[in-house]
């Protein structure tokens, strides 16, 4: 509080948010297509003091001075600030409660951040500072959050409105934040937005390895994140064009997910034979989808591909689709392993996971891999990369006993010999987190 003090000469706070990180143990790039997914919080944080103003200007401040301070005026169109900034973050949370709840006033707000989630690690620091820049805002607004329909409303339309960042994800992340609770994992649906909350195991741990390379979601980066939902897209299309022929010329296809879920009700099988029909070929060029979807091919990026480049070849929707179908099945397997303690399993699906995302959605690295690698030596019954990937985390199942042969292993074969950093403590410079869920987003008291 001394600090909000000597940041905003003495004005008094109104309220603290907490948002907590998250981790996600089964179900990576699928969200955004409507498919579940098995994250769970985790014990680190942003957290942000709020005061209210007596004007309309927001003023924004973070303990730590590599971000560097901002402000602007609230107002019904908020302009973004140069792609990149940390500002757009918060922005997003007051565009998108303003065009979402329509106030009749539009409150000014001093915000101070600090935070404990590792930036750029792939553990949600991002949606962490939407989230509990929405709270404080809806705080100043009167607008109270105290039911589970209310978190879920919430959740949906944080989704929508982190894309003033310009990515283009899922709604997980949010939904984990707000909806997600102490000792469990949950299993997100999605259209509409429910959550199952599945405890941990007893006997073993999950444990976050940082694999130091950033896997930043700003800047130039954004082109690349956008990648998989964007060729995703074309991927609905592709197969909602022959679901039409197989099925009913009538079915519309949303999101991947409505194969399952929609008026279809397919089973894996029946959506493994669509796919197979719908991508012949490893990779499909723009001109192949263009005369699949008799569709020009500026009209094909303006409704699902934007500037996303082509590569060489065409895009590998084959394999992408593939990754949707095994993914969700062991999403639903890995929540029934939750249920029925089996550890041994699920680490398997942990593994298989990494592989798909890996050989078939792309978005590994050979600094991922390596830590996966090593850290099934170091005893991890289950290891794969977690969040966006390209850079980032890992998260690995570990038996609680092996905890310390664990950290000890991997601090030695990863950060020093493999990366060169010479003896560092992995606990102290949370390059290890031995995660413990934790409860979701919410107030706590001055």
């Amino acid at each position: 509080m001394r600090a909000f003090a000597r940041e905003f000469e003495s004005r008094s706070a109104g309220v603290i948010c907490r948002a907590p990180g998250r981790v996600n143990l089964l179900g990576e790039h699928v969200d955004y297509n409507g498919l579940p997914v098995l994250p769970m919080t985790i014990d680190r944080a942003i957290a942000v003091v709020a005061g209210v103003r007596q004007d309309s200007r927001v003023r924004i401040r973070n303990t730590d001075a590599s971000f560097a301070p901002d402000e602007f005026v609230n107002g019904p169109d908020l302009t973004p600030s140069p792609q990149g900034s940390w500002i757009n973050y918060c922005k997003a949370a007051i565009d998108g409660v303003n065009r979402h709840y329509r106030p009749d006033t539009f409150p000014g707000l001093d915000l101070l951040y600090s935070g404990t989630i590792p930036a750029a690690s792939g553990l949600s620091s991002s949606s962490a500072l939407v989230v509990a820049t929405a709270l404080a805002y809806l705080h100043a607004l009167g607008i109270p959050i105290d039911t589970e329909a209310k978190r879920i409303e919430l959740a949906a339309m944080l989704a929508h409105a982190e894309r003033y960042v310009g990515v283009h994800g899922g709604g997980m992340d949010q939904a984990i934040i707000l909806l997600g609770a102490a000792e469990c994992a949950c299993k997100i649906d999605f259209f509409p937005l429910r959550v199952e909350r599945v405890p941990v195991f007893d006997d073993h741990t999950f444990v976050i390895c940082n694999s130091l390379v950033t896997a930043d979601k700003s800047g130039s980066a954004i082109h690349r994140y956008n990648e998989g939902p964007l060729s995703c897209r074309l991927i609905r299309a592709l197969v909602e064009k022959h679901a039409k022929l197989t099925y009913d010329d009538e079915i519309e296809i949303e999101h991947l997910g409505d194969l399952w879920f929609g008026p279809l009700c397919l089973t894996n099988v029946e959506v493994e034979a669509l796919f197979r029909d719908a991508f012949p070929r490893p990779r499909t060029t723009l001109a192949q989808a263009a005369t699949v979807l008799d569709l020009g091919e500026p009209e094909i990026r303006r409704r699902w591909l934007g500037d996303l480049p082509e590569p060489d070849g065409g895009f590998p929707l084959q394999a992408r689709a593939r990754h949707q179908l095994t993914e969700m099945a062991r999403v639903e397997q890995g929540r029934d392993c939750l249920l029925a303690s089996d550890a041994v399993l699920f680490g398997s699906l942990m593994d298989d996971s990494h592989q798909s995302c890996a050989d078939d959605f792309g978005v590994s690295s050979p600094q991922l891999d390596k830590l996966v690698e090593i850290a099934r030596a170091a005893g991890s019954i289950g290891s794969r990369l977690t969040g966006a990937g390209f850079g980032g985390c890992t998260v690995n199942l570990v038996e609680t006993g092996q905890l310390d042969h664990f950290v000890q292993y991997v601090s030695r074969a990863y950060y020093e010999d493999y990366l060169g950093r010479g003896r560092r403590d992995a606990f102290a410079n949370d390059a290890i987190i031995v995660a413990h869920p934790v409860p979701a987003a919410g107030y706590e008291d001055l």
